[in-house]
C-alpha cells in the first residue's frame, strides 16, 4: 500500500476558460426596440424639471439628445448627473416622485408601443430549443418597465420572470450601470460562474458593468442608426467588448469567435 500521503490536486485555474452555459441579455435597445420610447418620456420630465429649478437655463433635451448623453443609465443615474452639471439638489421626496412617475409613464407607453429588436425571437428561439443554455436578463432598467417591454415584445415565453434582474429594483441598495453590482448579483442567483456566462450589451454603460464583473461581452449595435455603428462599435470594444454584431443572426459568429465553436 502506498503511504507516501495525501494525494495533492492539481491546483484551480481560476481563469482558465469554461463552457458557455448561461445568457446575460440586457434589455433595452438589445432584445427591445424600447430606449427611444422610454427617452421620449424622460427629457419631458427632465425639462419639466430645469425649468422649476434652473429657469434661467434655455437648454431643452430632446430624446434624442438625451439619449445620446445618457444611454444605457437608469433614471435615477441620469437625475444625478442632471444635479451635478446644473447645480442643484433634490429632495429624497422630489427625487422618490420623479423615480415613480418615470417608471409609471415609461411603464405604460412600453406596454403598447415596445417591439423586438430585428431577429432576436428568432434566434431567441433557436437558443432556447438547444436546450443548452440559460437565459436571464440583466437591466439597469426598473423591474415593472422591463417586464412591460419583454411583453410587447413577445418575449416572456424566453424568460423566467425570477431571472430579470433590475439595478433598480433587484438589489438592496439600487445602483445603476456601469456598477457591476447587479451582474455579480445575477451570477450569484443563478449560481453561474462568470466565466460560463456571455453578456450581451448595446451601450459602454452596460459593457463596463458586464466586463467589471468578469463576464465576456458582445456588444451589439443594431439598435444604431447605420452610420453611427462604426463609431459605437469602436467605443464599446475600448471597454472590453470582444465582438460586435449588428444582426441577432451574427450571434453564432460572435460566440465561435469567443472560442466556443460548439456551443451552437
Amino acid at each position: 500500500m502506498d503511504v507516501d500521503g495525501p494525494s495533492k490536486q492539481a491546483p484551480v485555474d481560476k481563469h482558465a476558460p469554461l463552457p458557455i452555459t448561461q445568457f446575460l441579455f440586457d434589455c433595452d435597445n438589445t432584445l427591445v426596440r424600447s430606449e427611444e420610447i422610454a427617452f421620449d418620456v424622460c427629457a419631458g420630465l427632465i425639462n419639466n424639471l430645469l425649468s422649476q429649478k434652473c429657469p434661467s437655463t434655455t437648454t431643452n433635451y430632446t430624446g434624442r439628445s438625451l439619449q445620446s448623453e445618457f444611454v444605457g443609465q437608469n433614471f435615477a443615474g441620469m437625475l444625478r448627473q442632471i444635479e451635478g452639471i446644473y447645480k442643484f439638489t433634490l429632495s429624497p421626496e422630489e427625487r422618490e416622485g420623479l423615480i415613480n412617475q418615470e417608471v409609471t409613464t415609461i411603464t405604460e407607453e412600453l406596454g403598447k408601443k415596445a417591439r423586438p429588436c430585428v431577429n432576436a425571437n428568432e434566434v431567441l428561439k433557436e437558443l432556447k430549443d438547444t436546450g443548452k443554455y440559460g437565459f436571464a436578463v440583466v437591466s439597469s432598467s426598473a423591474g415593472p418597465r422591463v417586464l412591460a417591454a419583454l411583453r410587447k415584445a413577445g418575449q416572456m415565453e424566453f424568460f423566467d420572470e425570477k431571472l430579470i434582474f433590475s439595478a433598480m429594483t433587484s438589489l438592496p441598495v439600487p445602483t445603476s450601470k456601469p456598477d457591476p453590482a447587479i451582474y455579480k448579483y445575477a451570477c450569484r442567483k443563478l449560481g453561474k460562474d462568470p466565466r460560463e456566462c456571455i453578456a450581451v450589451e448595446d451601450s459602454v454603460s452596460g459593457v463596463r458593468s458586464a466586463v467589471a464583473a468578469g463576464i465576456k461581452t458582445v456588444g451589439y449595435l443594431g439598435a444604431y442608426e447605420p452610420d453611427e455603428r462604426e463609431a459605437k462599435g469602436k467605443d464599446l470594444k475600448k471597454y472590453g467588448v470582444e465582438y460586435c454584431i449588428e444582426d441577432w443572426r451574427e450571434l453564432e459568429s460572435a460566440i465561435e469567435a469567443l472560442g466556443n465553436s460548439n456551443v451552437w
